[in-house]
């Protein structure tokens, strides 16, 4: 019996997305490597400055520990607040780093960019006010702009340094939001903030009953070798969270953790359960490897980043036409081009076309920074080098056309 074949409809319709879902914006840098790698697929030989993807090899000790639970065949679910091995591992790091107690139950795992949307989720209603210290993380505004937040940048002032200052946290608290997100070591400009500064906004937020989230994900990569954290899991008010991702260079491992009160973790937990399960066991178990070496192995990121991010600094700014601080820690540059005459999402897009080299716009960090880009130095040593040279040439050419047109 032969069946009916049914014609489909040469046009298909659909129901509306939900308001969340016209909310989504993603990340920008994740646009611009779809972009590059387009053009990789037609030939091109591209360099990739657009996303913080370490590309140092990451410690042995990681892998080794992932590889062995795989061939033990260690592939079941795992809890969902984390492994218990490593949420025990992560609080007698940040007991040792701050001298207060810490315990697992004190710890949750997830992936940090999760964390920055789970934060807000279980501590904001739609329409309530988050404020970002500007430039700040992309993914804060994608998360914020999901739930239907509203969004107060409180900008921060490139003659500082993008410092945080008394100003900024003043202004930050007088806007009456229900959480502040701050970001030190910084991301996009590498600035780390003056620790007496965080613990005065820490106090303030827990005098106005204001949620605190300290976003950590570089602080083991300052130059200077120090680590300063505002986790203490005694205040109820504040979460700290970090990745393994940057200071291990695993990315790819999407594990990261945060450190609150004992009540905040168990939401966080329950919203893991609710989001995706868990992570799985056998990258939490190489996590426990990694965490026993951390500290030598960020020891030589930070050397190799630090030699890399001044050698690029100084061939990018010598010229006078781009300018940008010099980074405290991470491997990123937050770099100014207007005296290119360009705005920075044209002078990515011809960067990207004309000199196959992919950078991040500034105006991702905040719509005040259009007049600025970003570069992530952390590829391979190579790479970089040739990526910034191509930019360096490229912002020339237009300094040089802009310069005769006048």
């Amino acid at each position: 019996m032969s069946q009916q074949r049914v014609p489909m409809p040469q046009t298909l319709s659909r129901p509306a997305f939900s308001a969340r879902g016209e909310r989504l914006i993603g990340q920008e840098m994740f646009r611009v490597l779809d972009r590059a790698q387009t053009l990789e697929r037609q030939g091109h030989r591209m360099y990739h400055l657009e996303l913080g993807n370490p590309r140092m090899p990451p410690p042995s000790e990681i892998l080794e520990a992932a590889i062995g639970e795989l061939q033990a065949r260690q592939v079941g679910y795992a809890p969902m607040a984390g492994v218990h091995e490593l949420r025990t591992a992560v609080a007698g790091r940040y007991a040792a780093l701050t001298g207060q107690p810490m315990t697992a139950s004190q710890v949750v795992i997830s992936p940090a960019n999760m964390l920055i949307h789970q934060f807000l989720d279980i501590t904001c209603n739609p329409g309530e006010r988050v404020v970002l210290f500007t430039p700040a993380f992309p993914s804060y505004w994608a998360a914020a702009t999901h739930l239907g937040l509203q969004v107060v940048p409180i900008p921060l002032s490139a003659r500082d340094g993008f410092h945080l200052s008394r100003v900024a946290v003043d202004s930050a608290v007088a806007a009456k939001p229900r959480a502040i997100i701050v970001n030190s070591a910084n991301n996009p400009t590498g600035a780390v903030y003056d620790p007496a500064i965080l613990h005065e906004l820490v106090a303030r937020c827990g005098k106005e009953g204001i949620w605190l989230l300290s976003d950590e994900t570089y602080a083991d990569l300052a130059f200077d070798g120090s680590h300063v954290t505002l986790a203490a899991p005694q205040v109820g008010h504040v979460v700290a969270m970090s990745s393994f991702s940057k200071v291990l260079s695993i990315p790819g491992f999407r594990s990261g953790y945060a450190l609150a009160h004992d009540a905040v973790i168990a939401k966080l937990a329950l919203s893991n359960s609710t989001l995706y399960s868990c992570l799985p066991g056998f990258t939490q178990v190489g996590c426990v490897a990694g965490l026993s070496v951390l500290d030598a192995y960020a020891q030589e990121v930070r050397a190799r980043n630090r030699r890399l991010i001044a050698t690029c600094h100084d061939r990018l700014t010598q010229g006078g036409l781009l300018h940008g601080h010099h980074p405290e820690a991470g491997f990123y540059l937050f770099v100014d081009i207007t005296g290119t005459g360009l705005d920075d999402m044209t002078f990515c897009r011809r960067l990207l076309e004309e000199q196959h080299t992919a950078v991040t716009p500034g105006r991702c960090f905040g719509d005040t920074f259009a007049s600025h880009i970003r570069l992530a130095l952390c590829g391979q040593e190579e790479d970089v080098l040739e990526g910034v040279s191509r930019t360096i040439v490229f912002a020339q050419k237009l300094g040089g056309c802009r310069v005769q047109a006048a």
